[in-house]
């Protein structure tokens, strides 16, 4: 499982390369995950659940810097699929419908 997060986070790490800071964070994580080894506290769950929570606590700030990057770049841009496209079968519906909205005043009565 530690081998599968340290190869994700790589993954991660070539596709923000152009980062420095999150290269840093990053490139940190994974160090952090290639030096836990579990063996080293046998019998100590407290030792163990601390420092996977602190591993976590690095993962949640990566993923919270990554979101509000993604949110920059498309701040003002409406994510949703093709708008322009009615689905089969809706298409005159559709146009109907636009055409009675386009036609609507402020008042919400058409012309």
């Amino acid at each position: 499982m530690i081998q599968q997060g340290v190869n994700e986070l790589n993954h991660l790490r070539s596709q923000v390369s152009n980062d420095p800071a999150l290269d840093r964070q990053i490139q940190q994580l994974i160090t952090d995950m290639e030096h836990l080894d579990l063996r080293r506290f046998p019998g100590n769950p407290a030792m163990v659940e601390e420092l996977h929570q602190r591993l976590l606590s690095g993962v949640d700030t990566l993923e919270l810097q990554l979101r509000r990057q993604l949110d920059d770049k498309s701040s003002g841009q409406v994510r949703s699929s093709d708008p322009l496209t009615a689905p089969t079968g809706y298409e005159d519906a559709a146009a109907e419908y636009f055409r009675r909205l386009s036609s609507v005043t402020g008042s919400g009565r058409e012309k």
